[in-house]
Order: structure tokens, then sequence, then C-alpha cells
């Protein structure tokens, strides 16, 4: 994956550099600035003080923004509204700074630029790329002229558009947004330190491209190899097929026949095999609701399904089970979710979304890998849960594994009380997820104590679990 961050302060040529970059190179340019013009036009046109924090935030509350390219060209739509044709006007230039200083809103295009580049190959340019939105970027640029120079630059710009404009104004107006986006307290303007600094001041735009291109190859590729021998070409067309399989398995079934089919074949098989009892079946819900579990072996994946879902799966899956055609299969009709683990999976992410918001019902593991230990002790808990429960305001049902399912012996499936993550809703930043995803592994260690102590009390005189009385 190619990430190239090009920061550096207004009119270094930044977007000029970065668009060329991407065009050339086949990268794409994801323009981060007019995310932001986006946005502070959506607030003008509203009639909201683009320094207001509180007012911008309830705007973030109910504003959508969808990123779409048109004949090879960025369009940015909000709330269903191209913004694109108003973006440039010299007026949004200081609205933009000021609204991106906002912590709301930096952390809300973070999230969307985090998500676009995770799977993609792209460029991007700002003010903070390098250093907060793409720290592990693998190609970094810190791009800057005199102030001066980039005044001269930008007047020249407005000029052959047909505006007229004051080139002392525009110097005056670069200086004080040097000022604000080298000062603002989230993520101010600096050069990350493994970015090359490149003064562009006396340097063509050309010369300034044809440089990047080439410390892009460098870093990307430092020893430019052979074409590739025929097993690697096999090993790669192999694992794009892979890919192309694993994507057209991110929707929901719309008929779920097979699953009720092989549920009447697995419920005895579990009762003959995995004698599990479920306790507190009362406390499963019906409608909108995430479903979260620890996660053992293999077969406690299928055992929640076939004792609370009785018409319709659907559990996310590590998407290396839908790399095999047959498994692939099997478990897409068993309502199987495939989900590309250890990054921002936005297909996945869709599709568990719009299941949510159809008032249906997700199981996944929050630890996000077995526990081959056997413990009762559960790995780090990840934010998906806690980020879905937020977005779509699902009720959330903790369940827990006494101990590891083993062939013919007895264990127990707690469901324990479920609980909403109202207390967080609109939290957009990452610190907001972080304590909610703490309050999820909260419930479920206490989900962890009630189900021991109701085991407890089941034990017969040698110290043993025994039969419910």
């Amino acid at each position: 994956m190619i990430n190239v961050a090009i920061d550096g302060p207004a009119g270094a040529g930044k977007s000029t550099v970065a668009k060329a970059v991407a065009s050339r190179m086949g990268l794409i340019y994801l323009d981060t600035g007019a995310m932001y013009r986006a946005t502070a036009y959506t607030a003008l046109s509203r009639g909201i003080d683009v320094t207001d924090e509180d007012s911008v935030k309830a705007m973030l509350e109910d504003m959508s923004m969808d990123i779409a390219y048109e004949n090879g060209v960025q369009q940015i739509y909000v709330n269903g509204v191209n913004t694109t044709p108003y973006l440039r006007e010299h007026r949004m230039s200081k609205a933009a700074s000021d609204i991106s200083a906002l912590p709301p809103v930096r952390y809300k295009m973070v999230e969307l630029q985090r998500l676009f580049a995770a799977s993609h190959d792209v460029v991007l340019d700002g003010r903070d790329i390098g250093t907060f939105v793409l720290p592990e970027a693998n190609c970094k640029f810190y791009m800057t002229a005199t102030a001066e120079e980039r005044a001269d630059r930008r007047y020249k710009e407005l000029v052959e558009k047909g505006q007229q404009v004051d080139r002392d104004a525009l110097l005056k107006d670069i200086m004080q947004r040097d000022y604000n986006d080298s000062h603002r307290e989230v993520a101010p303007l600096k050069q990350a330190e493994d970015a090359e600094y490149l003064d562009t001041t006396n340097m063509s735009i050309d010369e300034v491209v044809q440089h990047v291109m080439r410390r892009i190859r460098e870093k990307v590729d430092p020893h430019p190899a052979e074409a590739p021998s025929e097993v690697e070409a096999k090993e790669e067309n192999k694992a794009s097929k892979g890919s192309d399989r694993i994507k057209k398995y991110y929707k929901p079934l719309k008929s779920y026949g097979f699953y009720k089919f092989m549920r009447l074949i697995l419920v005895p098989v579990q009762k003959l095999f995995w004698p599990i009892k479920l306790v507190n079946p009362q406390n499963a819900v019906k409608g909108r609701a995430i479903y979260i579990c620890n996660h053992y072996s293999k077969v406690d994946t299928f055992l929640p399904l076939v004792k609370l879902f009785k018409k319709e799966p659907h559990i996310l899956a590590k998407s290396e089970l839908f790399e095999v055609p047959i498994s692939a299969w099997f478990l897409y009709h068993m309502g199987a979710i495939p989900v590309r683990r250890g990054e921002a999976d936005i297909d996945c992410v869709k599709c568990v979304l719009k299941l949510l918001k159809d008032d249906k019902q997700l199981m996944m593991f929050p630890e996000g890998t077995r526990n081959k230990q056997g413990t009762q002790q559960m790995a780090e808990i990840k934010s998906g849960a806690a980020r879905f429960a937020i977005k779509t305001k699902a009720t959330v049902v903790p369940m827990m594994y006494y101990s590891k399912p083993r062939l013919f012996r007895r264990n127990w499936l707690y469901i324990g009380e479920p609980f909403t993550l109202e207390q967080f809703y609109g939290a957009r930043d990452v610190e907001g997820r972080h304590a909610a995803t703490e309050f999820i592994a909260q419930k479920l260690d206490e989900t962890r104590k009630a189900l021991n102590e109701y085991v407890e009390t089941l034990k017969d005189k040698k110290g043993k679990p025994g039969k419910e009385k």
C-alpha cells in the first residue's frame, strides 16, 4: 500500500504537486483541504459561526459526507449536495482554516481520511497528514516557500480565473493562516520527523513533481526488481482472485433457507457432542442488537448462532476463511460476513451499518482473535463493537462461555444484561471511542463474574460443576 503525505503551509503548491503525482503514478488524490472547505461551506450556508465549536459540533451530528470521482475529478457531497463548485471561493480559505481548528471537525475528517487511505494507494496533502492523519505513511514530504512567493502564486491563480483580489490582502491572509495553523491546539502545522523538507520557492512545478516521484519510487521500491517469475506471477494472480472473491461476500443474504436447513442438523449435533446450557435466554433481544462473546475455538462461533438465531444469522468472520471457494460459499450461506482484520475494512463497515440500521442482529467477537490458552482472561477488546453501537445506537448483548467448548463436556453460555452506549452517542474522537470500548470490557467482566457465580452454585460436594437441580 502506498500512502503519500504532503504537508506544508498554504500556497506552497501541495495540492498541485499532489494531483500531478497521483495522476502520473496511477494513485488516488484525496483532497483533504476540500473536505474542510466543504464543512466550512456547509456551516456558512446554515448561518453557523465557523469558530463556534458547540454549534459546529451539533451540525456534524447529522452531516454526511461522500467523496466521489466523476471524470477523474473529486466531488464532495454534503448531505447529498455537491459543494465542489463553491469550495475555491476566497472566503472559504479563512473559514476552512478556522473550522479545521475545532477538535470535533478534525476528528471527523481524520476518521474519514484514514478509512479511505487504509484501502487505497493515495496521495494526501494538508497541514498534519504526516504527523497526525497518517503517521505511518511510507512517503512523507514537507513543502514550503516564502510567504511572498506563496502570495504571488495565489494572486496569479485567482487573476487567471477572472477574480479581482488584492495581493497585499492575500499576503496578510497567508501569514495569518500560517500563524493559526501552527498554533492550533489539535494537530498543529509542523514537519514530521521522517518527512523530507522541500523548499519550492525557486522550483518549477514540474521540477517538484519529478523530485517527489523519484523519492516515492526510491522509498517504495529502493531496489527495482526484475520481472516477476512465472511462479510469482501465479501467486499474485491467485491473491488477486482471492481478494475479488472476498469482496463479493460483503453483503447480507436475501434468503436464509440453507441456514434453516443446516440448523435442523446442527442443533441435535450440538446437543449430543457439545452439551451447552444457555443461561438467561430471556436477556436475548429482538431488533437492532450487537451480540458480543468471548472466543475460544472455531466451534464456539456457530453454537450461539444455532442457539439464538433461528431464522436469520449474521456474524463477522475473518476474511482468510473466505479465500477458498467452497468454504466461502458455505460461510456466506450460514450468514457470515468477511472482515479484513488489522485494517479499516470499509466494505465490511458499510455492510454492518446497513444491516444494523435495518434493525437486524449481529454477532461478533470483540477480541478479534481466539483465546488459544483457554483461560478466562480475555484479550484486549477492539473498538469495532463500540463504533458500530455508537453509530447505529444498537443494543449490546454481552455473552460469555464458561470454558472452551469440548466434546461431550458440559459447558455454559451465559447471556448478560443488555445495555446501550447512550452516554457515548455522538463521540467522534479517539478518546470517546476508547472510553466506550472500556465500558464494553467492563460489561464483559461483569458477565464473566455473574457466570462464575452461577456455576459456583451448581458445584457438587467434590467441587466440580454439577447438573442444575
